[in-house]
């Protein structure tokens, strides 16, 4: 077929892109900083120079955030903003001493310098949005190490090593097109993709088909009728066809292309989540905790069942900072808010959805499964709700997290094993892929040759 011929160089080197960068996908991660390693970089909070509010109108509601240590200086985050609890007003944007204290502090050695960047390749994705600009600092260490502070947030958002750097040049950069003048743009980046996939997914199709067709086994017993490179790519195009259309289709559906497995927001959810903390409550709570001196990087704001509550470094205290841990059945009473619940309690191992892959999930979970399937996973310690998945993300789960990662065997879905096996599936489908494109690279270099002598003649 002519279309699967031209198209085997475009898209085959596409195709080959993403299996060399799988490859790497299955001992690289994109580099990120963790919630956990940014709160350990933090320092004590300074209740002493704390806890001005007098930037929020003490009956305004407050529905979630933190208060962490700045520069010297307590920070309240909350609603998308910033407040300096020491002055009482809207945080200042950080100045470049304030930002590489902050990277000191995290890094634990003092940086040789920094530079104000709206953008680059380790902030193009839009969760970094609400951040912008950033303190570039570089640390000067052995390896290289640049951390990414918040002029707007002053909030450790992303450190990268060298090693970082260039393996997310040969894995999640390639595999996801994620260079950054193509990520930037949002729109042009999805349909590049969505569109990659689908062209794609026509070539391995079509070639499924004429391998198919040309092998015929019910009228020839050898396994192929053709010689040399077309035998090995028509064997390897046999063996990995299906593999080859179940990786491309599931990378398909990972956009969520036209809203297919895209979750809509949960009502009931928001409706568990809805606060009734107002700032002046949150304000005589932080004084109590003052009064306490209260030894903690971070306290975070989680109110249950609309009142108030804390998490001081993971420890639940009241709105007068005294210990107040959940028990069963303040989770099991809450999580009625959620709608009709099929079952619930308390799971000690992972479940279809609730699952480390590459990196472990928290463990135990307070799991609610409702009536029509629904599941949300709470948190004991503070009630928070960690992950909802409905109908959609069951499909998800399924359609492309399954399909891409062949991760569905218990005890072989992870680990060295299934890394070795998915690294040899890889190459078998590399390999086909490989072949391909070769071969029509010769055949359309030999249909130009012949067509350009015709048209001088």
């Amino acid at each position: 077929m002519v279309a699967h011929r031209y198209l085997g160089v475009a898209v085959g080197l596409l195709m080959l892109l993403w299996f060399a960068s799988g490859v790497v996908m299955l001992f690289v991660r994109w580099p990120e900083v963790t919630p956990a390693e940014r709160t350990a970089g933090l320092a004590p909070i300074p209740w002493a120079r704390c806890c001005d509010l007098s930037a929020l109108d003490p009956a305004q509601v407050v529905d979630g955030g933190s208060v962490e240590a700045l520069a010297g200086r307590p920070v309240l985050r909350t609603g998308g903003e910033t407040y300096d609890l020491s002055t009482g007003q809207v945080l200042a944007p950080l100045s470049r001493a304030a930002a590489m204290q902050a990277a000191q502090l995290h890094a634990g050695r003092a940086p040789i310098s920094a530079r104000l960047v709206q953008r680059d390749q380790w902030t193009v994705t839009g969760y970094f949005n609400a951040r912008r600009p950033f303190w570039r600092v570089e640390m000067g260490d052995p390896v290289r190490t640049v951390i990414h502070v918040s002029a707007r947030t002053g909030e450790i958002s992303q450190a990268t090593t060298r090693n970082d750097r260039v393996l997310a040049w040969l894995g999640p950069i390639p595999h996801w097109l994620y260079p950054q003048v193509l990520r930037q743009d949002v729109r042009l980046w999805t349909q590049v993709v969505i569109w990659g996939s689908l062209a794609g997914l026509f070539l391995t199709v079509t070639g499924i088909y004429l391998g198919v067709i040309a092998w015929r086994p019910w009228r020839d017993a050898r396994l192929t009728p053709f010689r040399g490179l077309m035998k090995w790519h028509h064997l390897t195009g046999l063996a990995a066809g299906l593999l080859t259309l179940t990786w491309t289709l599931s990378g398909l559906l990972s956009m969520q292309p036209w809203g297919l497995l895209d979750s809509q927001p949960d009502p009931a959810v928001a409706s568990y989540r809805q606060s009734q903390t107002t700032a002046g409550e949150l304000s005589q709570a932080l004084q109590a905790l003052k009064a306490r001196d209260l030894k903690a990087r971070q306290v975070r704001i989680v109110p249950f069942e609309g009142r108030l509550a804390l998490l001081a470094d993971g420890a639940r205290l009241d709105a007068a900072g005294r210990p107040a841990p959940l028990a069963p059945s303040d989770l099991a009473r809450a999580a009625q808010a959620l709608g009709p619940i099929a079952r619930q309690g308390l799971i000690a191992t992972e479940d279809a959805y609730w699952y480390g892959h590459h990196e472990p999930v928290q463990l135990p979970v307070w799991r609610v499964i409702r009536t029509d399937g629904t599941r949300h996973y709470l948190d004991p310690a503070s009630g928070e709700v960690l992950r909802t998945v409905d109908a959609a993300g069951r499909g998800f789960r399924w359609w492309h997290l399954a399909l891409h990662r062949l991760d569905v065997v218990p005890g072989f879905d992870r680990g060295a094993g299934w890394a070795a096996a998915m690294t040899v599936l890889l190459l078998l489908a590399g390999a086909s892929v490989a072949i391909g494109v070769w071969l029509a690279f010769r055949r359309i270099r030999h249909d130009l040759g012949r067509l350009i002598p015709r048209r001088r003649a």
